[in-house]
């Protein structure tokens, strides 16, 4: 055993699960439960105590019977003892139990079906009366089985499991796998028993119980020989809004069983959407449960953007049936196996079915630029991060196992190429099915696939914090140039203790030479520094990084620049460079390795650019600057921010083309709406305002539905009470899709007037927005002057309601310390900040808190650095 592995806080192995028969009774009137599990065990040592986990559960009686107990007969506990802060319990046995041998135990327990989103909880919706109803449903990962039964909660603890739910006879009871029988228990109750479970982890076990409708498909078969049935379930009224997840669900199986190799091995497939949900979505093995807003499409309302998200959800949960499901991580540590490779597998099925999405440049803007940022700060984490215990796992939920794992296996595949990754995953995943695996086990099948000892270089990436930047040096002569690499921060004052990390870095040079282009040399750097055959002598421009891969930024000198503004203006890089690019730029100048007033200099290039995921990384960028000079004069960026967007909002017009248009055209016409509004295009905000009160006087055309939120925004924004009051009243109604619902919640925190922000703040802890959805209401807020002050105030006053409404999902709380407090600059806002969480426990968040601080320090000196850059800039350019 590792000494990581032996610093872990895991239950004892004396005994080990093999098999669990579990009952469950919900009462969705009383919100409890009673329980019954029979587990099979393993005595490996002998012990007189049994050590399983279970946390807020009642347990009422133990036994044990069987070879290990040397009895037949049960044998009762003589008493069973709780340790809260570790969430075990002890059952002790007058007799000891002997190894080698197998043992029955069962336990009797209930519980109470909670309002926290974790465990086995309770969700609320309307019925067809208009009144609350309740169901029972279950979000298991990473350590809340033992929420809801007693049992082995780890992933390497795997068993087979046999549920049946107990419930009244009107009602739909749904497990991982597929109804075995169904019969009468007597009282209008009904016993359900689902069929045996694959060897799988406690994570992933899954069961809800409520009134529920669905629709349903099946794949072809050609893959195990049978059709598997897919089904979308939601609660009465609304299934048909899952046909397009579940057209999405059906065709990816089927690529998935083609490229992975592997048919999928459950005879069912089920997703449904749930009201209250704090994840996105969970993969649980044959029952994926989602947010309404990551599963329900409403065809002709939707956003384009929230259909696209959609998909890619239902592709990414998919691909878990296998990379997680089928082979499982063998502890957290290792959790970017599983959402890294599922980030990237997600985004290659979508690109597959929907080429016109873009996908995997939309990944850049989404995944990967999101990952760079926060892998930039010296609070980041590795992609695979030591975790001790269960109360520090929910703090690697993030960008880093996520987007960068993601971008990691992205940048991997291009070098080894994808015939030889899918041969290396193809061999993983038949090696360790139903078992579990390592980072090394899948860095070794892809080794062997491809002839490339993957190991030696990929380690550094998921074993070191950050990244680095590559500075470029042109060498005289024109036929090299030399690069180094050092880790970038975005505090730009890296020490030499912290840059001592050498990362294989693929720098995939493009030089496009007098007469034409052409790609150069695919160098890797794996030294400090480099001398490079470039041939870059009288050639137009050149490019590191071509279609932005790798995981890096570059540093090109004052004429490189020049020359790629050039070549961006004459439209002649590809889309993923372009942003590459400017986001390159962006960072450089907030980090001090370049002046901000080159970064908008480099903007002017993009002047004529046409497509929406550029555009987007344009906002991303102008929209950081404009935050960290908030309390700068502003007319000057504004000005600059309607020279970009209104020319693009008057080209795209306010309407779709008669004939039709493409979904990223809408979405641009958004976004220009959007920019030009906040920067104070008068004609747009009036033109926002006159549509948003056609569009509640009943011309529900006056509105595009790829523009709803952002039109909202503007005119909310630009406008007053009535605005607002109008935008409020459509996130109430129930009948508007949930996507734009939730928009349109998001967008009443773009107000300018105070007073209708402390209404909101108000607003957003009531019984009016769901637990999941508080943050949409503040995610604006803090972006501008009226409510940066008013959103951290609020959460200061509201600190020890919100600890204990989130207290079992406390990444929810992390999620809100970054919306209220990450946009401040000032050193002594940050002390403050500091001050307010050194008095607390933030022990399952801390990590959100220290990128919170270094980030508002972080931008501190960036605007003390470049306060008179930008001033100049905007005045020498015209923009007063």
């Amino acid at each position: 055993m590792s000494s990581a592995a032996e610093e872990r806080e895991l239950l004892p192995t004396t005994v080990s699960p093999v098999h669990y028969d579990l009952l469950l009774a919900p009462d969705l009137d009383a919100l409890t439960y009673t329980g019954s599990v029979r587990i099979k065990v393993r005595v490996n040592e002998a012990t007189s105590t049994v050590v399983l986990h279970a946390n807020e559960l009642d347990i009422a009686e133990a036994s044990i019977r069987g070879a290990a107990a040397q009895s037949e007969a049960p044998l009762a506990a003589s008493s069973i003892t709780f340790n809260k802060d570790d969430e075990t319990v002890h059952i002790a046995f007058a007799r000891e139990l002997a190894a080698e041998a197998e043992a029955e135990l069962h336990i009797a327990f209930s519980g109470v079906l909670n309002d926290l989103m974790v465990g086995f909880y309770r969700s609320t919706y309307a019925g067809a009366d208009g009144k609350p109803r309740h169901m029972a449903t279950t979000q298991f990962e990473p350590t809340d089985a033992r929420r809801a039964f007693p049992c082995w909660d780890e992933p390497t603890q795997k068993a087979t499991f046999d549920v049946t739910l107990r419930v009244a006879e009107g009602l739909t009871a749904l497990s991982n796998m597929d109804v075995a029988r169904v019969e009468p228990a007597g009282d209008g109750l009904k016993e359900v028993s689902f069929n045996t479970t694959p060897i799988m982890s406690t994570y992933l076990l899954a069961f809800v119980v409520g009134e529920l409708e669905y629709i349903e498909a099946q794949t072809s078969g050609k893959h195990n020989g049978r059709p598997v049935a897919c089904r979308v379930y939601t609660t009465p009224g609304k299934s048909e809004k899952g046909r397009f997840a579940l057209n999405v669900a059906v065709q990816v199986l089927e690529y998935f069983a083609d490229v992975f190799g592997v048919a999928y091995p459950l005879p069912k497939l089920d997703q449904i959407a749930i009201n209250d949900f704090e994840a996105g979505a969970m993969e649980n093995w044959g029952l994926v449960t989602y947010r309404e807003v990551a599963l329900l499409v409403d065809d002709a309302n939707t956003s384009s953007r929230a259909r696209q998200q959609v998909a890619y959800v239902v592709s990414h949960e998919i691909a878990h049936q296998w990379f997680g499901n089928l082979v499982t991580m063998e502890w957290w540590s290792e959790l970017w196996l599983n959402e890294g490779f599922a980030t990237w597998v997600g985004t290659l099925a979508v690109d597959h079915l929907f080429p016109e999405y873009h996908a995997w440049t939309q990944f850049l803007v989404d995944e990967m630029q999101r990952a760079l940022a926060l892998d930039a700060l010296r609070s980041s984490h590795p992609i695979q991060v030591p975790v001790r215990r269960s109360s520090e796992i929910s703090q690697i939920f993030d960008a880093i196992s996520y987007s960068k794992g993601g971008s990691a296996i992205r940048m991997l595949s291009s070098y080894i190429g994808l015939d030889s990754f899918f041969k290396g995953v193809r061999a993983y995943l038949q090696k360790h099915k139903y078992a579990n695996a390592s980072t090394q086990d899948l860095w070794s099948a892809l080794s062997e696939a491809s002839g490339v000892d993957v190991t030696e270089f990929m380690a550094i990436w998921t074993r070191t914090i950050g990244y680095p930047i590559v500075t470029v040096a042109e060498l005289e002569g024109g036929t090299q140039i030399e690069v180094q690499q050092n880790r970038y921060l975005s505090a730009g004052d890296v020490t030499s203790a912290e840059d001592q990390a050498l990362w294989w870095v693929p720098l995939r040079i493009d030089v496009h030479g007098a007469a034409g282009a052409g790609a150069g040399p695919t160098d890797v750097l794996t030294a400090r520094r480099a001398t490079i055959d470039a041939a870059i002598g009288g050639a137009k421009w050149y490019k590191l990084n071509k279609d932005t891969v790798g995981i890096y930024r570059v540093k090109y000198p004052p004429g490189a620049v020049a020359n790629i503004a050039q070549a961006i203006a004459d439209g002649e890089l590809g889309t993923n460079d372009r942003i590459g690019v400017i986001a390159d730029a962006a960072a450089l100048a907030s980090s001090g390795h370049s002046n901000t007033s080159d970064f908008l200099t480099l903007l002017r290039a993009y002047s004529g650019e046409t497509e929406f995921i550029v555009w987007q990384e344009i906002v991303l960028r102008t929209g950081a600057l404009e935050s960290v000079w908030l309390d700068e004069p502003a007319a000057g960026l504004r000005a600059l921010a309607r020279s970009l967007f209104s020319p693009l909002a008057e080209r795209l017009g306010w309407d779709p083309a008669p004939g039709g248009e493409d979904s990223l055209t809408g979405s641009l016409r958004a976004l220009a709406i959007r920019a030009a509004g906040f920067a104070g295009d008068q004609a747009v905000c009036d033109e926002a305002r006159r549509r948003v009160g056609a569009f509640f006087g009943g011309d529900r055309s006056a509105i595009a539905a790829d523009a709803l939120g952002d039109v909202f925004a503007v005119a909310v924004h630009s406008g007053g009470r009535s605005e607002f009051d109008a935008v409020k009243g459509y996130y109430l109604d129930p009948a508007n899709p949930v996507d734009q619902r939730l928009s349109a919640l998001a967008s009443l925190g773009t107000s300018a007037d105070g007073a209708l922000l402390d209404e909101l703040l108000e607003f957003a802890l009531s019984d009016k927005v769901r637990n999941q959805d508080v943050h949409k209401a503040i995610v604006y807020m803090a972006k501008q002057r009226a409510g940066r002050k008013r959103v951290w105030d609020w959460y200061q006053a509201n600190y020890d309601l919100l600890a204990n409404r989130y207290r079992a999902s406390m990444n929810y709380m992390g999620m809100l310390v970054r919306l209220s407090a990450g946009e401040f600059t000032g050193d002594g806002r940050a002390d403050e900040i500091e001050r307010f969480f050194a008095a607390r426990d933030t022990s399952k968040y801390q990590r959100v808190v220290d990128q919170t601080l270094e980030k508002i320090r972080s931008n501190t000196r960036w605007l003390e650095k470049d306060r008179a850059d930008v001033a100049a800039w905007l005045a020498t350019n015209g923009f007063q």
